[in-house]
């Protein structure tokens, strides 16, 4: 038989442990390679990509076919998508780095430096278990169910979705993620838990879920008696309200305090469609109070009545935030003849809004689901107009109690979808962050000290001329007596970064107006700026950007808010 031409083969997979060797940038290495026509045999190998000497280890590839590996290295977990694997893991590594291990830590440990700001805390995948998954209780979850939580996310949750991500992005992160699943054990060697289990024979397949059967009287009530029978209202509740008498004491399996889902008004983490309340009810979620009910505890017919039951139990606002999603993240900036500057123009109502759902960082008992955007350009200006719900309006924030309502657009500089918590170094922000008190100093209506306790008492002092308050005298425009537009025009290069851009840079304008529970707000600016920190906009490129909103009603401010995921403007021709 005719020998396969060697430069024609697959590549080589090699597979760097935490030895020292993997540690340092252009060492070289004695390897060990297998292959497949020529045997076993020993030869060199220089490292060219620098190794995490906590925890991370880097793949490498060879122009050659079979395995290899350093010596004396056990191995990391064993790919399941083919000859892709090598640049699978360090394209997992890159995108893991860059927008998920400020939540997750750079190990995987759930103790990134964002967590300070996030309740609840993200997830430790080193633990390996996991909330959302089609497997049975105590097993590892499938490829597909990570896939698809970084996909959409966990909704109600600091948990964006990654769908602005490529496929391969994310089933890359996927690998990066079971990677990072792992125990040390008594030599102090890295083991990883799917490569045990793989070993064990312990991957299980996703749970059959029978068909949804349709809603009847009987399931209903046949639900409600399971509801009562397995003692759901305990931690949920008798109206499913999150309120039952053991939520204030419920913890996760990590000691942290974790309230119980409200299924009335709350987000379902992993998903709101029947087979995925058929899956939390039988698998349980790992790492929470929530148990397993699986086939030895409950009939499928049972289990689809308690989920008929549950689903009865939600408000129907609830219901239509769910269905509302959008068709895809691109936001279209229709070109007009005459730009529309006005929040309460009834020109906008001739051109498509879309609904960008947003997501808490910190448990809120309302937070404002969405937020409908509108955007226009006249070819030399651009106008984006916001409206949310919000019941109540709040403006300065004079008293220590009062915090105001706002919000932000966040646009990446250089084009890319950086982190999504105001970018990172390598890929800076540019945020124009609309403010209700900012708006009442325009119109001139902002209250203060004097208006807020008009019966104070006042001391008298000798008139100066001297500019005693220092901010202002700095330049700050959080100080400033005169502002001028109610928009800030910023930038950020990562957390505690935000840096307000001079008062000659701020050139974003806007108008909000607040009517009948509903915040209508317009954002304009031109097209073109010499700034080098603010976003440009080309007719038929996309820009990614993002969206924030502070209701001050429930004392929102600076991270405590809810948020979008990235999305891409796009100014039509």
């Amino acid at each position: 038989m005719k020998r396969q031409d060697r430069s024609s083969r697959p590549l080589a997979i090699a597979r760097v442990s935490e030895s020292p060797e993997a540690k340092e940038l252009g060492t070289s290495a004695k390897i060990r390679i297998v292959d497949a026509d020529q045997g076993v045999g020993w030869g060199m190998a220089t490292l060219f990509h620098p190794m995490k000497a906590a925890a991370i280890a880097g793949v490498l590839t060879l122009s050659m076919g079979g395995v290899i590996s350093l010596a004396g290295a056990q191995t990391t977990s064993n790919p399941d998508r083919g000859s892709g694997a090598v640049g699978d893991m360090e394209l997992g590594r890159q995108v893991y780095e860059q927008h998920c291990s400020a939540c997750h830590g750079i190990g995987g440990d759930g103790n990134g430096p964002a967590t300070v700001w996030l309740f609840p805390k993200p997830r430790n995948f080193n633990s390996g278990l996991f909330k959302v998954q089609s497997t049975p209780a105590g097993s590892l979850p499938a490829d597909e169910d990570l896939f698809q939580t970084i996909t959409r996310g966990m909704p109600g949750s600091s948990m964006p979705g990654f769908s602005y991500l490529s496929e391969a992005q994310r089933h890359a992160v996927v690998r990066y993620v079971k990677w990072l699943t792992f125990d040390t054990d008594s030599n102090g060697k890295r083991v990883n838990k799917f490569d045990l289990a793989r070993a064990a024979g312990e991957i299980k397949p996703p749970v059959s879920v029978p068909p949804e059967p349709g809603a009847t009287v009987e399931a209903l009530v046949k639900g409600q008696e399971l509801f009562t029978k397995l003692a759901c209202n305990a931690c949920h509740g008798e109206t499913g309200a999150g309120d039952g008498p053991s939520a204030p004491t419920l913890k996760d399996t990590w000691g942290l305090p974790l309230p119980p889902r409200d299924f009335t008004i709350g987000s379902f983490r992993g998903g709101s469609t029947g087979r995925d309340l058929y899956l939390r009810i039988h698998n349980g979620m790992a790492g929470t109070p929530m148990l397993s009910y699986g086939d030895d505890i409950m009939k499928p017919e049972d289990r689809w009545a308690l989920v008929l039951y549950i689903q009865s139990l939600r408000r129907k606002d609830a219901e239509v935030n769910e269905i509302l999603q959008p068709a895809d993240a691109n936001l279209h900036a229709r070109r007009v003849h005459k730009l529309v500057t006005s929040p309460t123009d009834v020109a906008w109502e001739k051109f498509e809004s879309v609904r960008v759902p947003l997501n808490p960082l910190w448990p809120e008992p309302y937070p404002v689901p969405a937020v409908a955007v509108t955007a226009l350009h006249d070819g030399r200006r651009l106008a984006i107009l916001l409206q949310w719900r919000d019941g109540i309006a709040n403006g300065a924030p004079v008293r220590v109690q009062d915090f105001q309502d706002a919000v932000a657009l966040q646009f990446s500089i250089n084009g890319t979808t950086p982190f999504l918590g105001m970018g990172d170094a390598g890929n800076p922000v540019n945020i124009w962050m609309w403010k209700s008190g900012w708006q009442q100093d325009v119109a001139g209506e902002r209250r203060d000290v004097n208006t807020a306790y008009p019966s104070m008492h006042v001391d008298k002092y000798f008139e100066t001329q001297a500019l005693f308050r220092t901010a202002e005298a700095a330049g700050n425009l959080q100080a400033s007596q005169r502002i001028t537009s109610p928009v800030e025009d910023a930038n950020a290069r990562g957390f505690g970064s935000f840096k307000t851009q001079p008062p000659k840079g701020q050139n974003v304008g806007g108008l909000g107006v607040w009517r009948d529970g509903h915040w209508s707000v317009v954002v304009v600016r031109d097209l073109k700026s010499k700034d080098p920190d603010d976003v440009k906009f080309q007719a038929g490129k996309s820009v990614p950007v993002a969206f924030a909103v502070w209701n001050g009603e429930q004392r929102d401010r600076n991270g405590r808010k809810v948020v979008s995921h990235w999305h891409y403007l796009v100014l039509d021709p």
